[in-house]
């Protein structure tokens, strides 16, 4: 496993408002500037399938892996010789929560993919998590 990104931030939000954006995944582009779509192909949950494409980017499959109680989801897509793991987590604390967003990369060819994509994830993952947090508090 190599990871390559990683963004945090506090939010005045609550955990369950994140977590519900994060599991309606058509809804991404609306506060993901990075993404142009993400379509699901099966109905919400751990195994579902769909494509994405990232803004200047390609067409990808995901799979969802993670949805877990509280505020957790994550999703892989597959590259071509590796995953990239988007994992998505949000604690509640005082007054709103932690958000932790972390992505990383497995398989074969994940040192190559590393070097490609490892500075555009993880100002992706930046943008993305300070839009959603916006939106949000506003």
């Amino acid at each position: 496993m190599i990871g390559i990104a990683r963004a945090e931030r506090t939010s005045t939000a609550r955990a369950e408002e994140f977590f519900a954006r994060w599991c309606d995944l058509g809804s991404h582009p609306e506060w993901a500037p990075s993404m142009e779509y993400f379509r699901p192909q099966d109905p919400f949950g751990i195994g579902a399938r769909g494509v994405s494409r990232p803004r200047g980017g390609e067409e990808a499959s995901f799979v969802v892996t993670a949805v877990g109680p509280g505020a957790v989801y994550a999703d892989r897509t597959e590259l071509g010789g590796a995953e990239l793991t988007v994992h998505h987590e949000a604690t509640p604390v005082d007054g709103g929560c932690v958000v932790v967003l972390r992505a990383w990369l497995e398989g074969p060819e994940a040192d190559g993919w590393s070097e490609r994509l490892g500075d555009t994830v993880q100002r992706a993952l930046e943008r993305d998590l300070e839009s959603l947090a916006l939106l949000l508090e506003g």
